[in-house]
């Protein structure tokens, strides 16, 4: 092999020309690596498939940010179909916090006093009553939710009228909290999947807003006078984002 090489680098014209016979067998193989792509560096091709991993994170956050676009608009419809229907002046927020200590007690948003937010004011949605403002800043607000004991709403039973107080159950602990409505007369013939409306007494409660369904019903224990009625609300307490506060 050696003695090729140094054959090949004497200056004569018989090496010269086998040299050129060399490079002319030699140069179809080198050429032909162009053609095929496994004859790139790997290091080329991991660049290309990292890129290209990148850019499909992209394009799947972009379609995910569009589905939930969608889904906003959607609410938001629904909420700006709600307020043409209504005659009372409303303004629309969003829920921007929960109590950490009480899931189910009470949401913050993000309308206050400039906006014409202020204490004891109906917060509802498109599936019906949410609660009450309980206390405002400049730009934000704390709503009291009706799955709370503490919210109490005058109502309704909508088919019989049979007056009542709603109330929020000990819900705490509870993946799905219900309702009850109380002082319902012993004799009143309750039915299951009847409607509860507020019925506007106390000033804070709209009349007609839809608070949910009866459940069941029992004899209150304590007294033997009254019913008490289980209600399961219309809205969905885990899944607020958007709601409608009633100004006026």
């Amino acid at each position: 092999m050696v003695g090729w090489i140094i054959f090949l680098g004497q200056p004569t014209s018989f090496s010269t020309k086998l040299r050129m016979v060399f490079v002319q067998l030699c140069t179809p193989f080198v050429k032909l690596g162009d053609y095929f792509p496994f004859v790139q560096s790997r290091r080329v091709l991991a660049k290309q498939n990292e890129e290209l991993h990148q850019e499909n994170d992209v394009l799947r956050q972009e379609v995910r940010a569009l589905s939930e676009t969608g889904r906003e608009n959607i609410r938001l419809r629904e909420l700006l179909n709600l307020k043409e229907h209504t005659a009372f002046h409303t303004v629309t927020a969003r829920v921007i916090g929960r109590d950490s200590s009480n899931w189910w007690k009470s949401i913050q948003i993000d309308r206050g006093s400039n906006d014409g937010v202020r204490e004891n004011l109906a917060v509802l949605n498109a599936d019906g009553l949410i609660g009450k403002i309980v206390s405002v800043t400049h730009g934000e607000a704390r709503v009291l939710l009706l799955s709370d004991p503490n919210c109490k709403v005058s109502a309704l039973l909508q088919d019989t009228r049979e007056p009542g107080v709603a109330s929020g159950s000990d819900a705490a602990f509870s993946f799905s909290p219900h309702c009850v409505m109380t002082y319902v007369n012993r004799d009143a013939k309750v039915k299951t999947g009847e409607n509860v409306i507020t019925s506007g007494l106390g000033g804070v409660f709209p009349k007609g807003i839809v608070i949910g369904t009866v459940t069941g019903v029992q004899l209150n224990k304590q007294t033997g006078m009254y019913q008490d009625v289980e209600i399961k609300p219309a809205v969905d307490f885990r899944r607020l984002e958007e709601v409608i506060v009633i100004l006026e």
